[in-house]
């Protein structure tokens, strides 16, 4: 059993953490070793202890092989790394944690395409190339894009165009030749995935995104932005083929 955490701890007081959420399907963890290196780039970026790679996998194997799981049934895994002491230079102030939780239905419903709304300018994200516990402006667009009927809130950058939504990245699909937004945003491990190999940036705005645009996530896989601010998106045909079958692929459908 766990140890609590100090009322006191970094991470309660002020969200020093980090964590990644890993789709897993059956006892299969989609894209793993890609999590555990972004969880490693960014810590050593940031200069503070890490876990190893063997703490990691045997604490998330454990974690799986602990319940009791259907040949494909699908949760998510969320590993976390926690500031509970105040020495942040010190191995034995991080501690690693590790749960298996249901996919939010909210989640499995953006699946079948995504209603976005653009988030006002004043949410952004303090450091949007971290994937910090200190998620509260995350949460804040979700409720912002749930009051107003959408599942989606897009962030703009200071020009207004956009950079990517509160649990997913954008990719426009740009006629066929995939775009990724100009700008500040979390290095998507299921953007790289799904565009597998190098490709262009370019400011994007809401028109570009009408034309067509793929949302992707770890639980929420591949899925076509449907509309944005009440505005239709184009739906073309290849985008959505390439959708299915990148998400055939990850689920393990087609394997």
């Amino acid at each position: 059993m766990l140890s609590t955490v100090p009322f006191n701890a970094p991470v309660v007081e002020r969200g020093v953490g980090f964590f990644e959420t890993i789709l897993v399907v059956g006892t299969r963890m989609v894209h793993f070793s890609e999590h555990v290196k972004r969880l490693h780039d960014t810590l050593s970026h940031l200069q503070f202890p890490a876990p190893s790679d063997e703490e990691l996998t045997s604490a998330c194997q454990f974690c799986i092989d602990s319940a009791q799981r259907e040949p494909n049934k699908e949760s998510a895994l969320r590993l976390s790394w926690i500031a509970v002491g105040q020495d942040l230079d010190a191995r034995s102030s991080w501690r690693l944690d590790v749960s298996l939780r249901d996919i939010p239905p909210a989640t499995l419903k953006r699946r079948l395409g995504a209603h976005a709304v653009t988030l006002p300018a004043s949410y952004h994200r303090d450091m949007p190339t971290v994937k910090s516990t200190n998620y509260l402006v995350c949460v804040l667009g979700s409720r912002f894009a749930s009051s107003r009927g959408a599942n989606e809130g897009l962030f703009i950058s200071p020009d207004g165009t956009y950079l990517e939504g509160t649990a997913t990245g954008l990719l426009a699909w740009n006629e066929g030749t995939l775009a990724a937004p100009k700008g500040e945003f979390l290095p998507s491990v299921t953007v790289r995935a799904f565009i597998d190999g190098e490709i262009s940036r370019k400011p994007l705005t809401r028109a570009d995104l009408q034309k067509g645009t793929v949302l992707l996530g770890s639980l929420t896989t591949a899925a076509p932005l449907l509309s944005i601010d009440g505005l239709p998106c184009e739906q073309p045909v290849a985008m959505l083929r390439r959708i299915a079958e990148f998400n055939e692929r990850i689920l393990g459908l087609a394997l």
